[in-house]
């Protein structure tokens, strides 16, 4: 290969999406822009993901963070994001910290308690 071929220097974010996701577009699991993940302890013998996984896996030790969150700091689009995570959702490897995710029913009871507390203050 020749000097200044440019694949020497090339970085992760130089790589096309589509090679990053096998070709991928969606993942199965469900994923808002604001759902939030975070890492969980490996299991041995747990397939080790591509260097793309390990960064998310990264991103996401120590405190949650948000697909949306996660495809800025990768600087990946959301859709490569979200099929990356669907891979590591699926070893194990990422868990939500919002299970339910933002379609989740409030509980009524408690916001009417609110409001009720709110109201008695005014």
């Amino acid at each position: 290969m020749a000097a200044g071929s440019g694949w020497s220097d090339s970085s992760l974010e130089d790589i096309r999406p589509y090679t990053i996701t096998g070709g991928r577009t969606g993942s199965k699991h469900p994923l808002h822009l604001t759902t939030c993940l975070i890492t969980r302890p490996a299991a041995p013998g747990t397939a080790h993901p591509s260097p793309e996984g390990e960064a998310l896996l990264l991103h996401c030790s120590g405190a949650p963070v948000s697909v949306a969150e996660l495809a800025a700091r990768t600087h990946q689009p959301v859709q490569v994001v979200k099929v990356l995570i669907g891979d590591l959702l699926d070893c194990d490897a990422l868990a939500r910290a919002n299970p339910y995710g933002a379609a989740a029913d409030p509980d009524v009871h408690l916001l009417e308690a609110v409001i009720h507390g709110l109201r008695a203050r005014l």
